[in-house]
């Protein structure tokens, strides 16, 4: 007769078998450190790993030689074999950690450093200027994760002129290195991109292994174009990184330090031309006052006769008004020019009460009613927050309903 058991009484067999076990309840696993996650209790949560296996790990905070576990570690821990009953899983509790040599993702990454850098792809003479303010930039990312959002919204906050030209690639996994590689060389192809951002959130690192890869430091190496390397967080440091003309701690940080922010740039134009226009009300005062100068020397130089001075006056009156017609037509193109960039911020159309509508699948602003379909969701945003809504009916200019 089969024996039947509910989960937990099973967990809890497994518990009490390998309790049982003097061999498991006291060994010493050697293992690459993976996946490190260090919580605000002091835990320390891990996986350990060979070229074959993966087991998950636990370091209590009362345990020693936490300082050891880093990523691409190779350590010698000692502890025990246990059940996880809330999620029935096999896990190895440590209760010491000591370093064993360097793992082996650890040393391809310190051997393909040395071989770039005696290449000369990490030399600090060969970076390039990220341009001040782009037009059109290219961004190397998943089309699904998180990053694409969090850099679409800074940038449309800083600066919404910007053209964003969306590479989808695969940032994690065994073919991620390559398909890295071709949205670099296609983005390469565009002759008016600026520069190009490449980005991934944070993991492990396996996770963020891609970016440690020759092939792809070489397409960035050989890029056109400057190159942004935003992978992982700040703590993270990947070789293309290394190779790229600039390195940004996080995705965001990149979105940030490589656009200019549109009202610093409004205020700066607006101080050049008060500047300007101070700068032309001191030449025309200048030049006015040589003119006085000049007729009051022909005045006393020459014949004092009613006609010559009625032409004299006439003359000086003619000039002064000229100068004035001039500096007024310079002033109202000043304005013309504050009240167009002033239309440039988003801001200033949102706070009238309109909204910028995007498809949530995408992001993408929605230009054309035509590209919508019943059942698509949009994200209307505006100033206060935002609303996501689902596409029941489409009903065109035309009287047509979909």
């Amino acid at each position: 007769m089969e024996l039947t058991l509910t989960v937990t009484e099973l967990s809890k067999y497994l518990q009490k078998k390998i309790s049982k076990d003097d061999y498991l309840q006291s060994l010493q696993l050697i293992g690459e450190v993976s996946n490190h996650h260090y919580s605000p209790s002091g835990h320390h949560y891990f996986s350990l790993k060979d070229d074959q296996s993966i087991i998950k790990c636990v370091l209590f905070n009362r345990g020693q030689g936490g300082e050891y576990l880093l990523d691409g570690n190779q350590i010698l821990s000692s502890g025990k074999i246990s059940i996880y009953q809330a999620r029935g899983e096999l896990q190895f509790y440590a209760d010491k950690v000591e370093t064993y040599g360097v793992g082996t993702l650890q040393q391809e990454y310190e051997k393909l450093k040395l071989k770039l850098e005696s290449e000369g792809l990490f030399d600090l003479s060969r970076k390039r200027q990220i341009p001040n303010i782009p037009r059109k930039i290219g961004l190397v990312t998943s089309k699904t994760g998180s990053v694409l959002q969090d850099i679409i919204n800074i940038i449309s906050r800083r600066y919404p002129n910007l053209k964003i030209i969306l590479a989808d690639t695969r940032v994690q996994g065994v073919n991620a290195a390559g398909s890295i590689e071709k949205s670099i060389k296609s983005l390469n192809k565009l002759n008016d991109i600026d520069f190009i951002i490449i980005a991934r959130g944070g993991g492990s690192l396996e996770d963020l292994w891609p970016f440690n890869e020759e092939l792809v430091a070489r397409a960035i190496y050989a890029s056109n174009v400057p190159v942004i390397s935003a992978i992982g967080h700040e703590t993270d440091i990947t070789i293309s990184d290394l190779v790229a003309d600039l390195r940004a701690p996080t995705p965001s940080a990149a979105a940030e330090i490589s656009t200019p922010d549109v009202k610093d740039l409004r205020s700066q134009i607006h101080q050049k031309l008060q500047s300007i226009l101070g700068n032309i009300e001191i030449i025309v005062y200048r030049y006015k006052n040589q003119y006085l100068m000049s007729i009051d020397k022909l005045f006393n130089y020459s014949p004092k006769t009613e006609i010559w001075k009625i032409k004299l006056s006439l003359l000086q009156d003619d000039l002064i008004n000229k100068i004035r017609v001039n500096i007024d037509d310079r002033k109202l193109k000043v304005n013309h020019l504050e009240n167009n960039l002033r239309h440039l911020d988003y801001h200033e159309t949102l706070s009238r009460g309109f909204f910028i509508s995007t498809l949530k699948k995408d992001s993408t602003i929605i230009k054309d009613i035509t590209k919508i379909n019943a059942g698509d969701h949009l994200i209307f945003s505006n100033l206060q927050g935002m609303i996501e809504a689902e596409t029941i009916k489409i009903k065109k200019n035309k009287g047509n309903n979909e």
